[in-house]
Formats: structure tokens, sequence, C-alpha cells
């Protein structure tokens, strides 16, 4: 899919991508965003589409967050195995240790929740030794990130004399820190550290009166820090013992980098899936901010959109309290060629704009501000000719620049291909630039391309209402206030409404008068009558949005209706087969404690184990009835033993038998644990709770309290 970086620019996209890097936590996410390119398919895009809305659904529902870790950088921590005796330090290995940690919440969210956010799981299911690697780094670091005491035997040794020293130190400094403060020759500030150690701070003029080693002085001399005598050695064998730890340490990390070194692959591979990750929920959280949806796919190049919203007017608007007008567009291969008419500052800059970067977004993941029935096919190219850019570099002016752009167009159209071109044939002399318009319009055309272009020429919107495949549309303007109303409309080009805008910004109406004088009165009558079917259209337009919307509202409410309920159904039978599975247990459990009970005042536990194995027994044989399909025999009707015929005589007999047990069976048993149906309930329940009168039933997520009557056992 080609966009150049002119139509890029043009349509403000890099803007968008600058927006949704502030929404990424890594550096990476961030640059990716800021780097966003289209997708190279539509199918890549129905992928990242899966994806954003199963992510967008848990935003919505609140509950259950799926985890958004910040993944560091790890590329020096890479680099680092990459070289032969190259050592990760410690701070190098915490972000591989975070990486994984990360890594490990994303895909046990993705495992626990496979069934319901399947596309989520697939997107992590390449994921398999995090396990692994968390295990190896587990050995060495601590929950706080430091290295463990018995991270080696040597380590641990270290440690525990450097623990002796310096027990061993602070007791003897206090005690002589006690002795000299008594002989009120320690300073206010009694002790001070320098180079790891605990030092006296010792008034210059008692200095000699201490024993030990001078270490230094303070600035104005007025105090001596001594190490004292009974520390010196210590602290001697203190620093050794500190290097011996940090030696060790070293080694440590050295042997853990050596067995990360054949993981390094699957480090490089928890990153991407972290910043992808990054990068889904920035998308999900920038489309948000401006009420994003993901629209429609379809195959075709084509684009419906709804109420379309440019995303950066609308985060600017709603900073402003102002409300953002929402535009209705189609490109269809019917109807391909859109030409907007209508005022200067009437919003068809911004229109174009809204199309072409809305198509962008779509075709790069991202979500869209409009109606969610909108509907976005795919184009191979997205090319835009937008406003002033004169070259100074080049000597270009405006024209010329344009000129070369349109050669470029003409060169690269295609029936895959969308052209945005705004202020269409300008820059040069009204007649000749408007015939050379009609031209390129022409030639365009014959490509089948897709376009929508805003104008002022007559002859362009003649053009446009001859050609089959191509549609006039304009920008509204209110006559009565005369101010532009920024509300397309299609079907009809628009009036420029040049004198009323003349005298919006304060012309003398005298200058107007005169210019229309100059005006002949044909073109005058023109504008009069295609302002006056503007003003027609804009009524029956209203009517229409109005009705289809109410259309379109109703049938997604019935579809969510019906899903909602599905799903519903589908857990209420869940729970409902859940409580019942629960409730056998707690009845063995009961028959067990009942058990129990009978035969604690026996001696010994044979009775115990006998009606034990007696309870077992029938719950097996009850288990495999259940399991058991019934055999029929066919000419009567009536279960058939396995090895015997059964004659009339006995099937006779087998029928009085069962007769009987369905008399039986009439009077209703109720229990706690059974399966019931409730009078006007069509879906079955479980008993909670039986009293004299009343029953408690589980039915879905609710308990019904209803009399015994209207309970019927199942």
């Amino acid at each position: 899919m080609i966009i150049d970086q002119q139509t890029r620019k043009e349509l403000e996209f890099d803007t968008i991508c600058e927006q949704l890097s502030l929404h990424c936590k890594s550096q990476k996410a961030k640059e990716n965003a800021q780097h966003l390119s289209v997708f190279k398919s539509l199918e890549l895009v129905r992928k990242e589409h899966a994806i954003l809305k199963e992510i967008a659904d848990v935003y919505e529902l609140g509950v259950n967050q799926i985890p958004h870790p910040k993944s560091d950088d790890i590329d020096r921590a890479l680099h680092l195995l990459r070289i032969e005796n190259g050592v990760l330090t410690l701070d190098e290995l915490l972000k591989v240790y975070q990486l994984c940690i990360g890594t490990k919440q994303l895909i046990d969210y993705a495992q626990r929740n496979k069934s319901e956010y399947p596309n989520i799981y697939e997107a992590c299911s390449h994921i398999y030794s995090v396990n692994d690697i968390i295990s190896l780094i587990h050995e060495i670091l601590d929950d706080k990130g430091f290295i463990k005491d018995d991270a080696s035997p040597r380590l641990k040794q270290v440690r525990a004399q450097i623990t002796s020293l310096e027990i061993e130190i602070n007791k003897n400094f206090n005690r002589v820190l006690r002795k000299y403060k008594k002989d009120e020759i320690i300073g206010d500030i009694e002790e001070t550290v320098l180079e790891d150690k605990r030092l006296l701070s010792v008034l210059s003029q008692h200095k000699r009166r201490v024993a030990g080693k001078v270490i230094g002085a303070s600035a104005r001399s007025t105090y001596t820090y001594i190490e004292p005598q009974e520390n010196i050695e210590l602290n001697k064998r203190l620093y050794q013992s500190i290097l011996d730890e940090k030696n060790e340490i070293f080694a440590i990390l050295a042997d853990i980098t050596d067995k990360l070194r054949s993981r390094e692959n699957d480090l490089k591979a928890f990153q991407r899936l972290l910043v992808r990750f990054d990068l889904y929920h920035a998308k999900v959280l920038f489309g948000r901010s401006y009420q994003g949806v993901l629209p429609r796919v379809t195959d075709r190049a084509s684009s419906y959109w709804q109420d379309a919203k440019h995303p950066l007017l609308f985060l600017k608007n709603e900073e402003l309290g102002i409300k953002t007008i929402g535009q209705t567009i189609e490109l269809s291969e019917e109807k391909r060629f859109l030409v907007i008419s209508g005022p200067n500052a009437g919003g068809k800059s911004i229109t174009l704009k809204t199309v072409g970067l809305l198509q962008v977004m779509f075709q790069s993941g991202l979500f869209v501000p409009c109606d969610d029935v909108s509907m976005c096919g795919w184009y191979n190219q997205i090319l835009s000719d937008i406003g002033d850019n004169q070259s100074i570099e080049n000597q270009l002016s405006t024209y010329s620049y344009r000129l070369g752009r349109m050669k470029f167009f003409l060169d690269q159209s295609n029936e895959q291909t969308l052209l945005l071109l705004d202020e269409f044939g300008s820059g040069s002399d009204p007649e000749l630039g408007g015939a050379l318009a009609e031209v390129f319009y022409e030639e365009l055309y014959e490509k089948h391309c897709f376009a929508v272009i805003t104008t002022h020429y007559t002859n362009i919107k003649i053009l446009t209402a001859q050609k089959e495949e191509a549609l006039n549309a304009c920008m509204l303007f209110d006559n009565k206030e005369l101010k532009p109303l920024y509300q397309l409309s299609i079907g009809q080009p628009g009036s420029s409404f040049t004198f009323e805008v003349a005298k919006i910004n304060g012309i003398d109406e005298s200058y107007i008068a005169k210019a229309k004088e100059k005006v002949s009165e044909q073109k005058l009558k023109i504008d009069e009558l295609t302002v006056s079917l503007q003003k027609e259209k804009s009524k029956f337009k209203k009517v229409n949005t109005s009705q289809f919307k109410a259309s379109e509202k109703a049938k997604r409410a019935i579809k969510e209706y019906e899903n909602k309920l599905d799903r519903l159904q589908e857990k209420a039978e869940q729970q409902r087969k859940y409580f019942e599975q629960q409730n056998k247990f707690v009845n063995a459990g009961k028959k067990v404690f009942d058990l129990i009970k009978k035969h604690k005042h026996h001696k010994t536990n044979k009775l115990l184990y006998e009606a034990a194995k007696k309870f077992i027994a029938i719950e097996k044989n009850k288990v495999l009835k259940a399991e058991k399909p019934v055999v029929f025999n066919k000419k009567l009707k009536q279960p058939e033993l396995p090895g015997k015929k059964v004659t009339k005589p006995v099937a006779e007999e087998i029928q009085k038998k069962k007769e009987s047990v369905a008399k039986i069976e009439e009077i209703p048993m109720i229990e706690v644990g059974a399966k019931v149906r409730v009078k006007n309930h069509k879906d079955l329940g479980i008993v909670k709770e039986v009293t004299k009168k009343k029953v408690s039933v589980f039915m879905g997520n609710f308990v019904l309290e209803v009399p015994k009557e209207d309970v019927e056992s199942v």
C-alpha cells in the first residue's frame, strides 16, 4: 500500500502518530507509534481489528483488566549476550527479569481467558519458555531485585564475614564514642563517614588525646576526623571482604550470562510481544479519547463514513467545549468521484482531509471517529494535493508544484487509488486553469480511480453532473444568519456564496452591489437557483438521515439483545450444571458424615468400613446406570434385559410395575440439590432450600422463592 510522505504530512497523519505515542509506556513502542505505517493487506487489518476489539472489550467491561506491563529496552543486554566474554550488569539483568515477569503476566492472562478472548491468546501462544528463564534468574535474585545471599556458597560465606565485621566495628566505635563524649572532646556533630568508614568528629585541639588514624578535617579545621585505633585493622578486613563480595557477584553474573546466551531469541520474542501489546493498548486508549470505533470491513475499494469527524479537530473542540459536526460521506464503484463545492471557510478542506485521514487510520489499524455502522474497504494508494505547497528550494510556484503533482497522479492512478484534491485546478487564470482542470478530471475519471475533490469551478460541477459515476456535494450555508453550517450535503453543487462571505467579512454593501452589476444576470440566477436547491436538499437530508439512523440503531439493538440473551442462557446453563454437581458432592459428603456419626462410638472401624464400601458400591452403580444406554424391544416397546428375551407375560408384568412406579413418582419429592421445573419458566432450576410451604430455587444468576405447588420435580 502506497502513501507518500507528502500525503502523510498533508493529512496530518504524523501528528496522529505523535499523539498515539503519548499513550505508550515503553520507548520502543513510542518509536513504533511515531513511525506507524499502513498495513500491506486488508487481511492484516482484519487480524489487527480482532485483537483490538478484544482488548477494547476488556476496557469497556472495566473488570479483569488485561496486564499492561512496561517493557524496558534490553538491547544492551542482548548485545552483551552476543559478546563471547560479555557479562550482564545487575541493572541489565533486572531489566531482563522484569521483561520476563511482564511476559508471564500477559501469557497467564491469555491462558486464563482463552475461550473468551481467543485472539489475545493466539497472539501470545508462541511463547513457551518464560517460566524456565524466570526460574533461572530467580535462583540468584530475590523479590526486591538484589543478589541472594545463597546465590553461591562463597557469597554466603563472604556476606557472613561482612556482617560479623560490621557488628564488631560498630560495637568498638560506639564504646569509644561514649568514652570520648564523657571526656568532652567530641564535637556537636559526633561522627562522620568518609571512605565508607565511621569516624570520630574530634575537636581539633584535643586530637592528640584520641588513639587512632587521622583521616581528614572540617573546612575550618574545627573538627578532626579520626578512625579509632580499635577499628583500623577491622576496617581493612571489611574492605577486603567487600571486594571479595563484588568479585563473587561478578562471577555469579558471568555464570547467569552464560546460561542466558542460549535464550537470546526467546528474550527478543518476549520484548517484541510486550512492545506489540503496548502499542495495542495505546491504540485502544487513544481511540477512546476521540470516541473511535472499528468500522465494518468490505473487500471492495469503497468507503462509507457516517457521522465521521476529524480526530484532531474533535480533540481540540473537546478542550474548548465545542461540538464537532460529523459528516456522512460515501465512495463506491457506482459513485467514485465526489466533488465538494461551497463557500470558503465552510469546511470543504477539513471534510476532504477527514476522508483521507480516516482511511489511512483504518488501513493502519487505528480506531476511527465515526458511527459503528460505517464501512471501509481497501485502497492500494492514497495520494493527496492539499493546501499551498510552494517550493522555495526548487523555486516553484504553487501552480507549478501542483502541475508536477498532477503529472504524478496521472502516471500512478488506477482503480485501487484514492485521490484527495483540494481547490482542484486553482493557482492560474480562472478560465484557462478551469479548462486544464477539466482535462485532468476527464483523464483521472477514465482511470477508474476514486477521488474526493473540492472546487469553485462551475465547469467542474457541470462535468460532475454529466458523469454517471460522479456526484456533486456542497457545504451548507445559512442565508439568514450569513454563516457556514459546516455540514456536507450530497447530491447537488453548492454556491461559493462569494457576496455573502464578503458581507460577513465587513465589505461595504455598495462595493458588493457594484460587483453584482459586473456579473451577468444569468450567472446570478444560476447561483440563486443553486442556493435554493441547497435549502430543499438540506430539509430532505435531515429527514432521511434521521430515519436511517433510527433503523440502524434498532437493528443493532435487536442483535445486541439476541447476543446478550444467548450469552446469559449459556452462562445460566453452566451455573445450573455447576450447582447440580456441587449439590451432588454436598449430599455425598453429608451421607459419609452420617455414616461416621452413626459408627463413632464403635471400638473398631470395621462396621464403618463395611458401610462405607456399601455406600461407594451403591454410588458407583448409580453412575454406571446413568452412563449405560437402555435397549428397547421394538415390538413390545419395553426395556430388554441383556441375554434374555422378554416374553409377553413378562412384558405385561413389567408394564404393571412401571405403572405402579409412575404413580409413586407422581408424588413430588423435592429435596435440596434436586433438578426442578418452576411454573411459567421454561428453564430448569436447582433447589437451594425447602421449607413447609415454599422452595428456594437457583434460576441462572437469580434465586426464586416459589410455593411448593408451583414446583415440579424433573
